[in-house]
């Protein structure tokens, strides 16, 4: 049995996780005040897990489709973690666990740019 890569075990865990964490952060009744905001997480969450699922079957469209995917959360969570750190640094943030909101946004996004770097490296030594 071969070992799961990083970025595939991550596209399973960061999945699952952004639509839970969201959820739990801003309530379930955020969906009637900004739709968006919550649906563009279960959207990125389910990319991933599709994605996970698409290259732990070892598909020829999993690695490609697995790049597609943590490219889009990355640029997802770049705008969301820079925008929460900007806001903290100058004061501004008003939610109430702000700063812990902010370490799990630093983890994801941390985890989002190694995930990309990876897959990119994957494809590039598969063709080669």
């Amino acid at each position: 049995m071969t070992r799961m890569r990083f970025e595939v075990l991550a596209a399973f865990a960061v999945g699952a996780l952004l639509p839970v964490l969201e959820t739990v952060r801003r309530g379930i009744g955020h969906w009637l005040i900004s739709f968006s905001t919550m649906f563009e997480d279960y959207v990125a969450g389910g990319l991933l897990l599709v994605a996970a699922l698409v290259s732990w079957r070892s598909t020829g469209y999993g690695p490609p489709l697995l790049l597609a995917s943590w490219a889009y959360v990355t640029g997802m969570m770049s705008s969301s973690f820079w925008y929460q750190l900007e806001a903290t640094i100058r004061g501004t943030a008003m939610e109430a666990n702000n700063l812990t909101v902010l370490g799990f946004k630093a983890i994801l996004w941390a985890t989002c740019v190694t995930a990309v770097v990876r897959c990119m490296r994957r494809i590039r030594a598969e063709s080669s």
